[in-house]
């Protein structure tokens, strides 16, 4: 085991960010990713709050991590990762596929997952016209009416986006009070082919094939009403993807990795970052700034330890 090489379990924008100070500390960063560099990222329709670039897509900004990364030569390995462990030296056990390897450093870096969202009826088409991914599956619905369920950042950005091709796109909200920028929602507003039902929730929905309507609730006055959806888009919050995590007594009561300012967790030499950790800002300025951070919590702990 070389205790240069450091682990890092996800390449969203915290896990890049960790893999380039760690190499330009000198360090080897080993980083995993079971799908694409940037995460989330991938799927964002506009990077506007990130300093120097100004309505960016965020697919592009994907690419140049990515880009970063190869002039770098830092390896990913596209592999998921099956379980993170404890030995009893305390180094760590990392499994993915039939593999299995060993380090002294994990940086914990996996990000979220969307929480599950059902309704009355989707058994009838199989959930076929359910998605939580706008720029993946929104050019299926060109010119048809959606719904979208949400009420933060995500939802009316992501609706923003639908509006741009799609003929109708209903937002659905469970408050009045959004947790998303006056910004975004005074731009879903401005679109002629956008309506916002708040507080609304949905509670059923009809398909012969696919889904075809979709049936809203006031949550005030009780008052129902049906709206014509052939897709419905999900953004209701996600929880930190952390099924492989093998060592016990390291979340909060929501799941979130606890961490301390240095992103280092109650295990020692076991870093969490980005969108996992209880943190009040999960935007790709932070992510990046917590990757920093433990990249050089990790190389000064290198230096005290191992070069002794």
């Amino acid at each position: 085991m070389n205790n240069k090489e450091v682990a890092i379990i996800g390449l969203g924008p915290a896990g890049v960010s960790a893999s380039i100070y760690l190499k330009r500390y000198g360090m080897v960063p080993v980083p995993f990713e079971k799908e694409l560099v940037g995460g989330k990222t991938n799927y964002t329709e506009k990077i506007e709050n990130y300093p120097g670039f100004i309505n960016e897509k965020g697919p592009v900004l994907s690419q140049y991590f990515e880009k970063q990364l190869k002039d770098l030569e830092i390896k990913p390995i596209y592999k998921t990762i099956t379980a993170l462990s404890k030995n009893g030296d305390g180094t760590f056990h990392i499994e993915y596929g039939k593999e299995s390897q060993d380090f002294k450093y994990v940086i914990i870096a996996n990000g979220l997952k969307q929480k599950e969202y059902h309704l009355e009826g989707e058994e009838a088409f199989n959930r076929r016209g359910f998605s939580s991914c706008a720029i993946c599956d929104g050019p299926f619905y060109k010119n048809k009416n959606v719904v979208v369920i949400g009420g933060g950042n995500a939802a009316f950005e992501e609706a923003c986006y639908l509006a741009t091709i799609c003929n109708h796109v209903s937002l659905v909200a469970r408050r009045t009070e959004f947790k998303a920028q006056d910004q975004v929602i005074k731009r879903f507003n401005s679109y002629d082919n956008t309506t916002l039902y708040a507080p609304y929730e949905a509670i059923s929905c009809k398909g012969s094939t696919t889904l075809e309507e979709i049936t809203l609730k006031n949550r005030n006055t009780g008052e129902t009403t049906s709206v014509k959806a052939d897709g419905l888009f999900v953004y209701i919050g996600a929880v930190p993807a952390l099924d492989f995590l093998k060592i016990s007594d390291l979340v909060d009561e929501n799941g979130f990795l606890i961490t301390d300012m240095k992103m280092q967790t109650k295990v020692k030499n076991l870093f969490a970052i980005g969108d996992c950790r209880n943190t009040l800002l999960r935007q790709v300025v932070s992510a990046c700034n917590d990757g920093a951070l433990a990249a050089t919590e990790l190389y000064q702990d290198y230096l005290n330890t191992d070069e002794q």
